[in-house]
């Protein structure tokens, strides 16, 4: 029997940096804090550190290249999980779908975080952005645990267990 498939230790390192400081600064941190300023770019330093991970050192699937999606590679992996045959081995296309879209969601927070800093942000209501920036990963959070539960439990496979 093969061994379950586990993520890379700097993965989920990363994976689980990102997470704790996006919650503290939500839920610890004030806004405008410098606590909350360090969380910030915290995180804007742990995403830039995954993407050039995923462009030099890591090996597959954790590559960049590797985090692919197609209409096609969806396809396969729905009618994989109907048929009960799916493996899990990196991320799949929908899976793929979300870390860009959260990848991007972050950075995007990080730098409308940073922006109301200057005088152009604050004139231009970027705090207004940056709420709804976060509160939509937020949503989008709920979206990703949710499609673990669900994959981990069509596949009969234990997910979570692959970032531990």
């Amino acid at each position: 029997m093969s061994e379950p498939f586990r993520w890379p230790g700097v993965v989920k390192l990363i994976h689980w940096s990102v997470v704790v400081l996006f919650f503290s600064n939500q839920f610890l941190f004030g806004g405008g804090s410098q606590y909350h300023t360090y969380a910030g770019w915290g995180i804007l330093l742990l995403v830039c550190l995954r993407l050039l991970y995923g462009m030099t050192f890591a090996k597959t699937p954790a590559r960049l290249r590797d985090i692919c999606f197609s209409i096609k590679g969806v396809e396969h992996h729905l009618q994989e999980l109907k048929e009960g045959n799916y493996q899990p081995h990196g991320h799949n296309p929908l899976g793929a779908m979300a870390v860009w879209f959260m990848w991007t969601m972050l950075l995007l927070c990080a730098f409308t975080g940073w922006l109301q800093d200057t005088d152009f942000g604050l004139e231009q209501g970027v705090y207004e952005w940056h709420s709804l920036l976060v509160n939509s990963l937020f949503y989008f959070i709920g979206i990703h645990l949710l499609a673990i539960v669900i994959t981990s439990l069509f596949s009969r496979k234990n997910l979570v267990k692959s970032m531990l």
